[in-house]
């Protein structure tokens, strides 16, 4: 079980723990698609009851929300399995142990194939995730994002307006930003991406990303960084500082 983090680490000022931000760019770009337009595989954005793009390493996403004493069962889809709270507090029942789970705090699931989800405050929401990752992987946890009056940008340089302070960066893995509340617009490697609640941003290794704008704030939801690959360095990379980036083409 992970530690409960802060929502803003101070050495981290972005998604899971981002600082609130807002940039000045335009709305999606002519072209943009999701994965519910038939036959198109390399679309970035899904929801939960779609199909992701085939190089996804997360292939199934669901977002929980239980109220105080109310159960949910669950039972195993994919090989590795994980739970991110990002909100109020969750017992998880499994055979022969329970653990309870506060806001920011994650679970994986490797020795049972079903599970029991408890609700053990008022208002509580968690992000399930599925698929074939690897075991050294990146960070997760709960991200809130807003405009912020004066937007700064400790990255790599863009062109398009930001009126948010996330740090303008990649990663050596995939990224999966998870929307559970408000709406924005997702920057990667050039094109922009509409986000509201249920919606998914698959973003490919070494591809620059960004979250500019807040329409309707704060946009709040949970972050989770796959397999590590290439040089497996942790954390946001940008160019001025650990080089420039080497992208998978085909993860877009």
């Amino acid at each position: 079980m992970g530690p409960d983090l802060p929502s803003r680490p101070a050495n981290r000022p972005s998604i899971g723990g981002m600082p609130d931000k807002t940039p000045d760019c335009a709305p999606a770009l002519p072209g943009y698609s999701r994965a519910s337009v038939p036959g198109d595989r390399r679309v970035t954005a899904f929801k939960q009851n779609e199909t992701p793009p085939a190089w996804c390493e997360l292939r199934h996403f669901a977002i929980v929300d239980l109220i105080d004493g109310q159960a949910v069962e669950q039972r195993r889809d994919n090989p590795v399995e994980r739970l991110i709270v990002i909100d109020g507090t969750v017992q998880a029942m499994l055979p022969g142990r329970s653990l309870v789970l506060k806001y920011n705090q994650f679970l994986d699931i490797a020795d049972a194939d079903r599970w029991t989800l408890i609700g053990r405050d008022p208002q509580s929401q968690l992000v399930r995730l599925a698929g074939n990752w690897g075991t050294d992987v990146g960070g997760c946890g709960r991200f809130v994002i807003d405009n912020d009056a004066h937007p700064v940008n400790t990255g790599d340089p863009v062109t398009h307006r930001k009126a948010t302070s996330l740090d303008v960066h990649y990663h050596d893995c995939d990224e999966y930003w998870i929307v559970t509340e408000g709406r924005g617009t997702a920057w990667i490697s050039g094109r922009f991406f509409p986000l509201g609640p249920g919606d998914c941003l698959a973003i490919g290794m070494g591809h620059y990303h960004d979250f500019p704008t807040v329409e309707q704030g704060p946009v709040r939801g949970a972050f989770f960084e796959t397999t590590l690959q290439g040089q497996k360095r942790v954390g946001h990379l940008w160019a001025h500082t650990h080089g420039p980036a080497v992208a998978k083409p085909e993860r877009v």
